[in-house]
């Protein structure tokens, strides 16, 4: 297992994600929870399935959207939604298959996340929803 800790966002890098790029809730079959720009999905499925030895199998769920929008086993895909596939797969199969190395990728905690909705710091309805995971859903 490589030793891997990722930087995390500052709040307001967060909120700026949050409203311009989107995010994805990890979770991870060895109980590690995270959220990450959905920009970073293909580099953080390999650099977390190498931090872990390849046992991390993940799923990647996207808000106001009911069950996993990916699933991995290792570093490879198990389910997708097919938009989503399309949208990271080149980058995925390129770190899978070359000696590319993935970028750096920064995440998020889930309990500070939660502890933002709880202070009325962001809100649970997703304002941009249409422009970010509408078409996933």
């Amino acid at each position: 297992m490589e030793k891997i800790s990722y930087k995390k966002y500052s709040k307001k890098e967060f909120l700026k994600i949050l409203e311009n790029d989107g995010i994805l809730f990890v979770e991870t079959n060895l109980g590690n929870n995270c959220i990450i720009s959905k920009k970073d999905i293909a580099d953080f499925i390999i650099l977390e399935s190498n931090r872990t030895g390849h046992k991390s199998d993940m799923s990647f769920f996207m808000p106001g959207i009911s069950g996993p929008v990916i699933t991995t086993f290792g570093c490879f895909l198990n389910r997708a939604n097919p938009v989503f596939r399309d949208e990271i797969i080149n980058r995925l199969v390129l770190l899978q298959t070359t000696d590319t190395k993935p970028k750096n990728v920064k995440i998020f905690g889930t309990d500070l996340f939660y502890k933002m909705v709880d202070n009325g710091e962001i809100s649970n309805n997703i304002s941009n929803f249409d422009k970010l995971y509408k078409k996933y859903a």
